[in-house]
């Protein structure tokens, strides 16, 4: 029976409260905005060359062909994209993601008639027509990769017309149907192809980098096509040539700095065509001839509601439940369950009534538990020693043995059936390897190397293969794909993956959730649609019958008691035990507190120069008076009070506390992570997407005082669509687990959720509508539909799109006026993340000695600051082409903030590195035209607004947490003097930098 939590009692333990934010006091907003420009649009002329279609933010828009007002013929759910007109000019195909995957559709000229044409699990784009109208052509991943497919449209048939192993697509017709044009990765010889009728194909021009959209003159005697290249997007044209001869180069239609999108060109004549690029529509002539804009005008009119922001209580000291409970694993005898919670190990015996028990104590990271066979000795990872290793803890006697000390992290062990070896991860970067440890001799053996974001290996019970949830994608030229098993023979490295579920569904998150295999090595458990799962397999892991669901609610973590009879696991309201005999399940009961640390005392911290996060101006030998954890008084100078503690900082300037509003931690940095975000000034971070149970033991250990921190706001697994790419994504289809999802974020106490590239816009516009209805904004890397349905904030300003470009930014990383007046008028904020498209190491190259000051040689491992001097040596060598790239996005900043916009600071880190990158982050805003006060605003003020803690954070006045850093410098009139931090306080606990670079 699934148990209900009043929300009153739920506020209690989480420490909020619902009331009206700042930002929710404003009443609903009706929104019009009328745009001149698109950001990616493509367009097609109709047959008779009096109308356009273009397909403007994922809507369909019909206007004359000489330009004029645009009006719509979709509505906002289907993304819709790439249109084409019918040879008769009744309908218009194009690719639209309606029902959560790439499909072709069609409707009527006038809107009229909108109709599925191809259905299924694979990606269906790039549709185009015959030139009698009965066939369309497109690119699909049906077959493994992307190859041309032919619809007849009366019959719905299907004919695969490439084979090819290489990705084939954006396919064209010629004028006389006779032969088809396409691009093709094919290694030897990339660029556009052409196949003839009978099957024969040949090089039609031979072209590296970024190919798109080949479209043939007329006459059929040219191809126009799109290279993006070295930092330019151009039109090339090839003559056609016949079959057996040479492929003659190719000659530039566009000039040089134009920003063309990667779509067909509509031809007006054999010499003439339509464009678009710069966000514009253009009419240009071949072979030199200047080109001319048609203007246009789209209206957008959306409305946005206003809703009760979560307010949040940083005062309590009242003790409160545990809720980051991590890896629970059952032991053997199914007596005991180890977890990781407080940053320690802890132990339950589950016939002690919920009471556990300590097993560490001590300032570091403690796992990924996982039981010997014989139940006496817990293997799991600790960077006690500097980084996270694989330790052995006899139970008993409490002796622990390192078993490993890699240059990365080892994480995820797992006892081989006789206990004589442990299988782990070792992760470097974005890879990991499957590895084997010999438990009597230490040694090493690499069973798999190279995979991405696997999950934790299971093994066999013959010890003789191991499994893993790895990702399988759909074909080379996307990245997204489905988690399946795969299958690792410690015989002779034979592999083989399989589903235990549904065809083209995902087998859990590639977290703790599976597969688990059963200790006598009949069966399976896994995660799959959010629920529990066991299927038999054979001894290799194999599949042999169907699988059983075993419970209705979210589950996590499945581990099994050694007689392969009962299986525990953990949900958002604790943990359960299910019966594998009779299918009952128990709770477990699991009783464990903790209370937030919260300073006592005075502190007086004398200020030469203060920015407060709201004048432009210093204010000037000031006293900030601190009363525990919050601001008492900001006073003139003046002689202080017997008893209070002092803290000069009469050198410098002090600023707020940094919010890090982008950024995903995990645990394999183990504690220094800590001690990283404060030593460069961050005191609050943002994680949009986090294992909920590992973001509430951050938030718990560190506001606890375990170890050191910043203040951390999170959301839980990304809600994706039925394809998926990072581990921890939630492969949704709309079924019985989104509102599952859902819940456990109101359960779990989420600050935010947020809404991944694939989600539907239908399922996007449901999970706003819940989430606001609960007090917590939505963030995507979706600019439209979701600001029509009130999305509160959008991530990146390029970003992964589902589309393979972006509607909010061009591959020459400019962005137009649709995107800037969207992200504006709707209030919406913007995290651009300059850093990771190209703008950390310009930094880093500019300005090397980051990598050799005290504070980064402490706090970053050799091996970080080696991939970073190289990587700054690449952009020294390139710099003026990087500019070139990241220029752009600095002007996209100045803006949305120029057009009333509001811009917040986050990098996506780990990508580039923690803490520092935030740093460089707002050089970067500067260097794009901000002011250093608009730089650390978006930083502090703004990005507390945006968290809806404006009332505690982001400004340094009476009544606000006391998170405060001292800094060498002017950081008003040098925004670099914000890097030369000093001493922080974050909630009224002072750091000295040299306290924070000693480990503990």
């Amino acid at each position: 029976m699934r148990r209900r939590i009043r929300l009153s009692a739920l506020a209690v333990s989480l420490g909020f409260l619902l009331v009206p934010s700042p930002l929710a006091a404003v009443q609903d907003r009706e929104i019009r905005v009328t745009v001149e420009e698109g950001t990616n649009i493509a367009a097609a002329l109709s047959p008779d060359g009096s109308r356009l279609v273009i397909d403007l933010q994922g809507r369909l828009w019909i206007l004359p062909a000489a330009g004029g007002e645009a009006r719509t013929i979709t509505d906002e759910l289907g993304d819709a994209r790439q249109p084409a007109w019918s040879p008769d000019g009744r309908l218009i195909a194009f690719q639209s993601f309606r029902d959560g995957g790439w499909h072709i559709w069609v409707v009527g000229a006038g809107g009229e008639g909108l109709r599925q044409l191809t259905f299924g699990p694979f990606d269906d784009r790039e549709p185009h027509w015959s030139p009698d109208g009965r066939r369309i052509v497109f690119a699909s991943d049906r077959s493994g990769n992307y190859d041309v497919w032919e619809l007849a449209i009366e019959s719905g048939a299907l004919r695969q017309l490439t084979t090819d192993a290489a990705d084939d697509f954006h396919p064209a017709w010629s004028p006389d149907g006779r032969e088809l044009a396409f691009v093709s990765t094919r290694r030897a010889d990339p660029g556009i192809w052409i196949r003839a009728g009978a099957g024969a194909e040949r090089l039609a021009a031979r072209a590296a980098g970024q190919v798109a959209a080949p479209s043939w003159s007329p006459d059929g005697r040219r191809l126009l096509f799109n290279v993006v290249e070295r930092g330019e997007s151009r039109l090339l044209s090839v003559e056609v040539t016949a079959p057996g001869a040479t492929p003659p180069g190719a000659r530039a239609e566009s000039e040089r700095g134009e920003d063309v999108f990667p779509f067909r060109v509509a031809w007006l004549s054999a010499g003439e065509f339509l464009y678009t690029a710069d966000g514009a529509i253009k009419r240009r002539t071949l072979a030199g001839g200047s080109a001319t804009a048609v203007p246009f005008r789209a209206s957008f009119a959306f409305s946005r509601a206003a809703y009760e922001r979560r307010r949040y209580d940083f005062d309590s000291a009242e003790p409160r439940p545990v809720r980051g409970i991590v890896r629970p694993a059952v032991s053997p005898a199914g007596d005991r369950i180890a977890f990781t919670a407080l940053g320690d190990l802890w132990l339950l015996d589950t016939r002690s009534g919920g009471e556990p028990r300590r097993l560490t104590r001590d300032p570091y990271v403690d796992g990924d538990p996982a039981w010997s066979p014989d139940g006496r000795r817990l293997a799991y990872a600790s960077d006690r020693a500097g980084s996270l290793d694989i330790w052995v803890r006899d139970v008993a006697s409490g002796q622990d043995l390192r078993l490993t000390e890699l240059a990365g992290s080892e994480v995820a062990p797992a006892w081989s059936p006789d206990g004589s070896r442990i299988a782990f991860l070792a992760v470097q970067g974005l890879g990991s390897d499957v590895v084997v440890v010999d438990v009597a001799s230490r040694e090493l053996r690499t069973v798999r190397r190279g995979l991405f974001g696997p999950g934790r290996p299971t093994w066999s019970a013959d010890g003789a293969t191991l499994a893993v949830a790895v990702l399988r994608p759909y074909s080379a030229r996307y990245r997204e794909g489905r988690n399946e098993v795969l299958l690792v023979s410690l015989r002779d490295g034979a592999e083989r993956t399989m589903t235990p579920y549904l065809a083209h569904s995902s087998v859990g998150t590639r977290g703790a959730d599976g597969p688990a295999w059963s200790p006598d090595g009949r069966r399976m458990a896994f995660v799959a649609d959010g629920a529990l799962w066991v299927v038999p397999v054979a001894a290799d892991g194999q599949p042999i019958g169907p699988p059983r669901r075993l419970a209705d609610e979210l589950a996590d973590a499945p581990t099994w008691t050694g007689d392969s009879r009962n299986i525990v696991y953990q949900t958002s309201e604790g943990l359960r035990r299910v019966s594998l005999d009779d299918g009952r399940i128990d709770e477990i009961p699991l009783r464990l507190a903790w209370r937030p640390a919260l300073p006592a005392g005075q502190m007086v911290v004398h200020a030469a120069r203060l920015f407060d996060g709201r004048s432009p101006e210093y204010r000037r030998n000031v006293d900030i008076v601190i009363e525990g954890q919050r601001i008492r008084e900001v006073r003139p100078h003046a002689t202080h009070a017997p008893g209070a503690r002092i803290l000069d900082a009469s050198r410098g300037a002090v600023i707020p506390g940094l919010i890090e509003m982008h950024t995903h931690q995990g645990y394999g940095f183990g504690e220094v992570l800590g001690r990283i975000w404060l030593a460069y000034g961050v005191t609050s971070v943002r994680e949009p997407s986090a294992d909920p149970f590992e973001a509430l033991e951050r938030r718990e250990a560190i506001a606890a005082g375990v170890r050191v921190g910043p203040r951390e706001f999170f959301t839980g697994r990304t809600f994706d669509g039925t394809r998926i790419y990072y581990a921890g994504s939630l492969a949704l289809d709309g079924g019985t687990q989104l509102p599952l999802e859902l819940e456990r974020a109101r359960t779990l106490g989420y600050d935010l959720i947020k809404t991944y590239v694939r989600l539907p816009d239908v399922l996007q516009r449901r999970v706003i509508e819940y989430a606001h209805a609960h007090g917590l904004p939505v963030s995507s890397h979706e600019l439209y539909p979701g600001v029509a349905f009130g999305a509160d904030h959008v991530e990146h300003i390029r970003g992964t799109s589902r589309r393979g470009y972006s509607p909010k930014v061009t591959l020459l990383n400019r962005s137009y006026r649709d995107v800037i007046q969207l992200v504006a008028a709707s209030g919406m904020t913007i995290t651009p993340t300059v850093g990771i498209y190209g703008g950390f190491p310009v930094i880093l190259a500019r300005d090397p000695s980051v990598l050799e000051e005290a504070r980064f040689t402490a706090l970053f491992t050799p091996g970080v600051a080696a991939s970073l001097r190289q990587s700054a040596e690449e952009a020294r060598r390139e710099l003026p082409a990087r500019m070139a790239l990241v220029t752009p996005l600095g002007r996209t900043v100045l803006e949305v903030v120029r057009a009333g916009g509001r811009v917040i600071a986050g990098t996506d880190s780990p990508i580039i590195p923690y803490a520092l990158s935030l740093q460089t982050e707002l050089e970067h805003f500067v260097d794009g035209g901000l002011s250093p006060f608009e730089a650390l605003r978006a930083a502090t003020a703004v990005s507390a607004e945006a968290l809806g803690a404006g009332a505690d954070l982001g400004t340094v006045e009476p009544g606000k947490l006391a998170d405060l850093v001292v800094v060498d410098g002017d950081p008003l009139k040098e925004i670099r003097a914000a890097r030369r931090v000093r001493t922080v306080i974050k909630n009224g606990e002072l750091y000295e930098l040299e306290a924070l670079l000693r480990r503990p």
